[in-house]
């Protein structure tokens, strides 16, 4: 009975791999990895805004800036 259990173990341990690298390199790539995604992901922020507006001139009706109709105009629409 020994002999068996003596091969069942040795079957065992040569049925193991060692892996190629430590365990927590796989976690520093995987952490680094998504950090590399997220920077992607964040260069693209407000672009769907940017996107939908269309350019304007300086001072046109419709920018909100000093001289233009809009300026006195509250986010609700009425004027001061």
């Amino acid at each position: 009975m020994s002999q068996r259990v003596s091969a069942l173990v040795a079957a065992t341990e040569e049925a193991t791999r060692e892996l190629p690298m430590p365990v927590i390199a796989y976690f520093i790539i995987a952490f680094v990895s998504f950090i590399v995604l997220l920077g992607i992901t964040w260069s693209f922020r407000n672009t769907a805004a940017k996107v939908g507006q269309p350019r304007r001139a300086p001072g046109a009706p419709g920018t909100g800036q000093p001289g233009s109709a809009d300026h006195a105009r509250d986010t609700d629409g009425t004027s001061h």
